[in-house]
């Protein structure tokens, strides 16, 4: 936001006038671990081939050394299975919204409450409309979520 914010001041607009999407993986199920390993197996992805990416979203860097050791490239189904046994779930949840749909709910009310003005859900799974039921009810919780 602090640099969006000095881009801002130099197109001679404030941040407020600057729309900030958000793209935001998704994984919401009632089966909560099935909602995470989803989101699990795409992050284990990321961490292995895209690791300046995990660094500067705040992943330790000895769990990125971790799935390093274990993934090559191109990366299998096996040795992502095997990788995906090192990320935790705290891991998951800091980077995506996976979980219940309070869970959800509450992760993308944190992009929002960071400056994102249009969150723009990447869903996994196959039941949509449990995703749109869910971000469909503005009764949520904490005055960033009412704008989901």
């Amino acid at each position: 936001m602090e640099h969006l914010a000095v881009g801002a001041r130099r197109a001679g607009r404030s941040v407020e006038q600057v729309d900030r999407p958000q793209l935001v993986v998704c994984s919401l199920d009632e089966d909560r671990e099935l909602a995470l390993d989803r989101s699990r197996e795409l992050l284990t992805q990321y961490l292995g081939q895209q690791p300046h990416i995990m660094k500067a979203s705040g992943v330790d860097q000895s769990l990125i050394d971790e799935i390093g050791k274990v993934l090559t490239w191109p990366a299998g189904p096996e040795e992502i299975r095997k990788a995906m046994r090192l990320v935790p779930d705290d891991a998951v949840q800091m980077i995506t919204a996976s979980g219940t749909a309070e869970e959800c709910r509450r992760k993308v009310g944190e992009y929002i409450e960071a400056g994102a003005t249009c969150p723009i859900l990447y869903p996994l799974g196959d039941d949509v409309r449990l995703m749109i039921d869910t971000f469909s009810d503005t009764t949520t919780t904490g005055p960033a979520a009412q704008e989901i």
